[in-house]
């Protein structure tokens, strides 16, 4: 009887424990974004749409981001007097440089793996294979990305707007094996294509 209320004791204990650390935890992002949005509002920027603040907006972001560790934040910037053009040009623009990253990421391995055969063929089945993947990447992450609040600022009679998206992980590798696939078939890699594979199942920094 001793030991089970012992157990117990522990077990509330330890819940606790991790309830008074979450609270910290949720504490301190409530804190660090309340003070980006300080900087963001300091900076001219709005929300775009919605019902909303912006305050809420970007905790539910952070949050959202942080609470899941295959969560993937990115961002996407673009110029505009009209609205609805310049806030598909910062989604598209976000979602490109993700695939521009990814592109490069893999190409320079691949190069590197190559460096030792100075093979002309190579190189431009290398480029072919970059156009090709990067062009399948992105329209794949196109494809699951989660679009979550837009900001603009006026400068100079200029729109800027900013797209907060993401997108899971899983998914995006899942996407980039496929597009290897598709890109593979396009340019021959020769015995290269089973160590780029390995390439592109870890996550673009």
């Amino acid at each position: 009887m001793k030991r089970l209320a012992s157990l117990i004791t522990f077990v509330c204990l330890a819940l606790l424990f991790c309830a008074n650390g979450t609270m910290a935890q949720s504490k301190q992002l409530k804190k660090d974004s309340k003070k980006e949005v300080k900087q963001l509002e300091k900076e001219g920027w709005k929300l775009l749409t919605g019902t909303g603040t912006l305050e809420y907006a970007n905790l539910k972001y952070r949050t959202y981001v942080e609470e899941n560790p295959d969560i993937v934040p990115i961002f996407g910037l673009a110029e505009g007097s009209n609205t609805k053009i310049g806030r598909n040009n910062a989604v598209l623009n976000g979602i490109a440089d993700y695939a521009t990253r990814a592109t490069a990421q893999v190409t320079g391995k691949i190069k590197s793996l190559a460096s030792a055969d100075n093979n002309q063929h190579r190189v431009r089945e290398i480029d072919k294979f970059a156009e090709a993947y990067q062009t399948s990447v992105n329209q794949k992450i196109y494809g699951i990305v989660r679009q979550h609040f837009v900001l603009y600022r006026e400068d100079g009679g200029r729109k800027i707007f900013r797209a907060y998206m993401s997108f899971d992980e899983k998914e995006a590798r899942r996407a980039r094996e496929e597009a290897f696939m598709e890109a593979n078939e396009r340019a021959n890699l020769e015995d290269l294509s089973e160590t780029v594979h390995d390439f592109i199942s870890e996550p673009v920094q």
